[in-house]
């Protein structure tokens, strides 16, 4: 990823809240061949300058510094680009003028990075990630007002020590339980089970509950934000007669294995006795569900495996990869102790 900073700031608007927007591409800062068109286009090709000039009244809002840090679909992100998109966070957080952050992000793997950001980023200051589900050129582009609502939780004091946030289509989530649950929706992000932490209305941000005193796992792995080389973590899908030999090549190369299991983190006999030997061995192995809602919880029939609780197959690895990686000099018996009481802690409603 590459840098460039500029600023724009009005000196009679000087007493106005200072905010970095970190831009990294995706459908927010696409193109489609005509107006009309919101599901063909090119994803990552507006500069966050670009973006600004179709918010006409941001000013008024905060003052804005951009950075453009990257610009692709976030399809191609990796834990590469998780690490240097912490550290350009960490670097804005650290300023003493800026009162928070605001990253844009393409949606398919926004959940992803916004639960990294809220495992390794220990600042109060808040980081809301926002993105779109419109290109910038469509009729209808949902990008500026999710920008304008972004900017404005950032800016907001209630949004600080919260953690990592979301927020898209009025709606302020919880970078823990936010997750996609929509392929074309501008209503495309929730957190089935707890909901949101609130709206912004008109612009103004409004919460429905106060912070709590310290959110779960926020800023838990702050050691760990520049880490590039996390160890490899597998998602398996379950489903009927999925085939052993595929288990068997992601255990013989994965440090950890996630598997995205039937109903409440079931699998089929084969894949049990498969995945026992590789627990047996000293490699964790989260039980998480397909199902996208409800928790996963602990079963007789499954001892030796960690339960996911309450986080999605995607969310469960990147805390899996953190977690390995915090333990990789432990033995085996702690590194698993450790795994199971992080997500016992991060797992929960």
């Amino acid at each position: 990823m590459s840098n460039h900073s500029s600023s724009s700031a009005s000196s009679s608007a000087t007493s106005l809240p200072k905010v970095a927007l970190i831009a990294t591409g995706g459908t927010i800062a696409g193109v489609a061949p005509t107006p009309l068109e919101q599901i063909s286009y090119q994803a990552g090709v507006l500069t966050v300058d670009s973006m600004l000039e179709t918010l006409p009244g941001i000013e008024g809002v905060a003052r804005i510094t951009s950075v453009q840090c990257g610009n692709l679909p976030s399809e191609n992100i990796t834990p590469e680009h998780w690490a240097m998109l912490g550290e350009q966070c960490a670097k804005a957080l650290d300023d003493p003028e800026i009162c928070g952050v605001v990253l844009t992000h393409g949606t398919d793997t926004l959940e992803e990075s916004a639960f990294y950001l809220h495992l390794t980023l220990a600042s109060p200051k808040p980081v809301v990630l926002t993105g779109s589900m419109r290109p910038a050129t469509s009729l209808s582009a949902d990008g500026p007002i999710n920008i304008r609502d972004a900017v404005a939780v950032a800016a907001c004091p209630q949004a600080q020590a919260r953690g990592a946030l979301l927020v898209m289509n009025s709606r302020v989530l919880s970078a823990r339980t936010a997750v996609k649950v929509a392929t074309l929706d501008v209503e495309a992000f929730r957190a089935l089970e707890s909901g949101c932490l609130g709206r912004v209305i008109n612009g103004e941000p409004q919460f429905y509950y106060g912070r709590e005193e310290n959110p779960a796992l926020a800023g838990t792995f702050a050691e760990l934000a520049r880490r590039q080389n996390l160890p490899r973590v597998d998602v398996i899908y379950g489903c009927a007669g999925m085939p052993v030999d595929l288990v068997r090549y992601s255990v013989e190369r994965s440090a950890g294995i996630v598997l995205a299991g039937m109903g409440n983190g079931s699998m089929p006999d084969a894949v049990r006795h498969e995945l026992r030997q590789a627990i047996a061995g000293g490699i964790p192995v989260i039980r998480c569900s397909r199902t996208g809602s409800g928790p996963v919880t602990p079963l007789d029939e499954y001892e030796g495996f960690v339960p996911g609780g309450m986080l999605s197959p995607a969310k469960a690895r990147v805390l899996l990869m953190l977690a390995l990686e915090q333990q990789k000099n432990a033995e085996p018996a702690q590194r698993m102790l450790s795994v199971r009481e992080v997500f016992a802690l991060g797992a929960k409603l």
